[in-house]
């Protein structure tokens, strides 16, 4: 018999999902005992209460800043599997480090790598994590890797017309694209860009999507500074879009991304609950623990 509980942190991305999470799963929620030293070092202590279950899942979302929500992840399963728990499942909504995913310049380290193989050798069992940048990443965690697709779960959620024009910012995130147009049955398409692998610095060729009057929703898997999603609005109106809205699974907004975005004039913004939320009138989150919740009864702890 599977003897399940669920094991969070008092952070609000963190705990606010993993809530939703054990409510889909009627299964009991503990919270870790946190403290950060006077010199920045993490402290945590499990509670009792999850001892005695054979299988424990860990939601920890790895939110900035990023290395100290790894290291506390480490900490979290090391104790776990020193107290004798049979598996430990992490569910981390926001995978860090994800983007540098090979070498895009030689003798570059390639940190999603080094993070699943880390998470494996610590004693992670199996992983679920909301649309890492490539699938094809989980190879170097393992068997029991999963990346769940948040956009055909965020498109019936949001009930949006079939007239509009779904776009992605590049060919690859056209998948993601495609997936939410197909929802909601509209016409989709990408445009081309091209990013400096040595600055970052993103340009987005003209391609002539026929954008005229359109309502345009870009989708991407994450929203780090808004360089992308502002370029691409300003080029899509000055091409005649009627509004821009965007959707993203995960929404960082570094710096100024939010008021980079609104001033380029995107209208919305519909992003997963993987990160901590942000207190605006653009920015609209959508719950996608349900769809976790899926994937786990499904493949791990119910028939």
């Amino acid at each position: 018999m599977v003897k399940a509980a669920l094991l969070t942190v008092e952070e609000p991305a963190s705990l606010e999902f993993a809530e939703s999470l054990a409510t889909e799963l009627d299964v009991n929620l503990y919270v870790l005992t946190r403290k950060i030293f006077p010199d920045g070092e993490s402290y945590i202590r499990l509670p009792s209460e999850v001892l005695d279950k054979n299988v424990v899942v860990l939601v920890y979302s790895m939110v900035p800043p990023q290395d100290k929500s790894i290291f506390e992840i480490l900490l979290s399963v090391d104790a776990l599997k020193s107290k004798g728990i049979d598996k430990v499942v992490l569910v981390a909504p926001y995978m860090a480090y994800s983007r540098q995913d090979r070498e895009f310049l030689e003798n570059e380290g390639v940190s999603i790598r080094t993070l699943l193989r880390t998470l494996r050798l610590i004693g992670v069992d199996s992983l679920y994590t909301i649309e890492i940048h490539k699938r094809e990443s989980l190879r170097y965690f393992g068997e029991e890797a999963y990346s769940i697709s948040p956009y055909r779960f965020m498109a019936e959620r949001l009930r949006l017309s079939n007239d509009v024009l779904v776009l992605a910012p590049d060919l690859g995130a056209v998948e993601r694209a495609k997936e939410f147009a197909q929802a909601i049955n509209a016409s989709y398409d990408y445009l081309v860009k091209k990013r400096d692998p040595i600055t970052g610095d993103i340009t987005l060729e003209p391609k002539r999507v026929s954008v005229e009057g359109e309502e345009v929703v870009i989708v991407d898997d994450i929203i780090s500074t808004g360089g992308t999603i502002a370029k691409a609005a300003r080029m899509l109106l000055d091409q005649g879009a009627k509004s821009i809205r965007v959707v993203a699974a995960h929404a960082l907004m570094v710096g100024n991304a939010l008021e980079k975005i609104e001033n380029a004039g995107v209208s919305r913004v519909y992003a997963a609950n993987t990160l901590p939320k942000i207190e605006s009138g653009l920015i609209e989150y959508i719950d996608v623990a349900p769809i976790v919740a899926n994937a786990l009864r499904s493949t791990l702890l119910y028939p």
